[in-house]
């Protein structure tokens, strides 16, 4: 079969963004063989194998506000118009679209959406319409998820036997260093679900310092939470190069986090492949990317996370133990199959 001109669609592609690292490093690795273009209005990061196209659009839910749900469909329309219009500039032998608002744009088209979830939303309008976009996906052959869990959430919507579960995988860049500078570690947006609030009492609680690595709305909140409680131990660190983040992962004692939701977790992976070990909360996929008691702690409430923390920085032993076996069962994960899992799914499709 002749090459593929693959088109990745998202709404942001920018360093620092989960799913834009997932589309980055498919679309370098099949851009190696295939035509691979990245779609999105918002973009920051560099080509590597592939070429950019940026549209005018903009992200089609973008809050929970009633205003923006209504606003969803006129975006839309006008998404599908010039999504129509690249189609017949390039030709185009699949579309893979990384979020399910952007789907119904893609109707008649060859495409497969890769479903990353979403957080919970306390909107019912947002709630329904989100359901109803994801009904969308029964017309589609297969439908794409990252994680086990997202398969069991999609399954009440879509028939399972449509839907395939591909992982995320980890960059040969996150690799170990034998290094251990007594820091707790965060790596994420800084947003209601992630809970960041509990790891800055945590951090004042046991007297140990965390560097949070990320930025998002709640940034000013949460500096001002630490100020107000004297959470002098907390480092801000921000939106830092790819590079900095590494040396961070392969420097902390652990990586930390009290998140109440997530459709994969990659952070966890990375910090494995650093050899380190993770603690988190039993929601979402982090069962899958952590292994409770072999490459760190699953807890349930913020006294367990708490207890667990204190345990792995009172025990380096435990802490390397841990550390190795969080690298071993990194290497479960790995970009270069995702990649391969992808270009079956495309070539079946686009050749149907």
């Amino acid at each position: 079969m002749k090459n593929m001109r693959i088109a990745f669609v998202n709404d942001t592609f920018i360093e620092g963004n989960g799913v834009s690292t997932v589309i980055y490093e498919l679309a370098r690795r099949l851009g190696k063989i295939h035509d691979v273009f990245i779609i999105a209005p918002e973009i920051d990061m560099p080509e590597d194998n592939f070429k950019i196209i940026k549209i005018k659009g903009r992200k089609l839910l973008s809050s929970n506000s009633l205003n923006d749900s209504i606003q969803y469909f006129p975006n839309l329309i006008r998404l599908r118009k010039e999504i129509l219009n690249l189609h017949k500039k390039y030709n185009f032998d699949i579309f893979n679209v990384h979020h399910s608002s952007l789907n119904p744009a893609f109707f008649s088209l060859p495409s497969v959406i890769t479903w990353h979830g979403s957080p919970f939303s306390k909107n019912i309008f947002r709630v329904y319409l989100n359901k109803a976009i994801l009904l969308t996906l029964r017309k589609k052959p297969v439908s794409l998820v990252i994680s086990d869990y997202m398969k069991e959430n999609l399954s009440k919507i879509i028939h399972r036997d449509k839907i395939k579960v591909v992982y995320n995988g980890v960059s040969e860049e996150f690799n170990p260093k034998k290094k251990d500078k007594k820091f707790m570690l965060f790596v994420g947006r800084l947003e209601n679900h992630k809970s960041v609030h509990e790891l800055i009492r945590l951090s004042k609680e046991i007297n140990f310092p965390i560097y949070i690595v990320g930025s998002g709305p709640l940034e000013p909140k949460l500096k001002n939470y630490a100020k107000l409680i004297n959470a002098d131990k907390v480092s801000f660190l921000g939106k830092i190069s790819k590079k900095e983040l590494i040396k961070n992962y392969q420097e902390c004692s652990f990586f930390i986090s009290a998140s109440k939701w997530e459709g994969f977790g990659l952070i966890f992976i990375e910090a494995a492949a650093c050899r380190k070990p993770s603690i988190g909360y039993k929601r979402g996929s982090i069962s899958e990317v952590i292994l409770n008691e072999k490459t760190g702690f699953l807890v349930d409430n913020y006294d367990n996370l708490k207890e667990k923390a204190v345990l792995l920085i009172n025990n380096k032993k435990l802490r390397e133990k841990m550390g190795k076996e969080a690298l071993r069962y990194s290497k479960k994960f790995s970009w270069e199959n995702s990649a391969k899992e992808y270009e079956k799914i495309f070539k079946s499709i686009s050749s149907a």
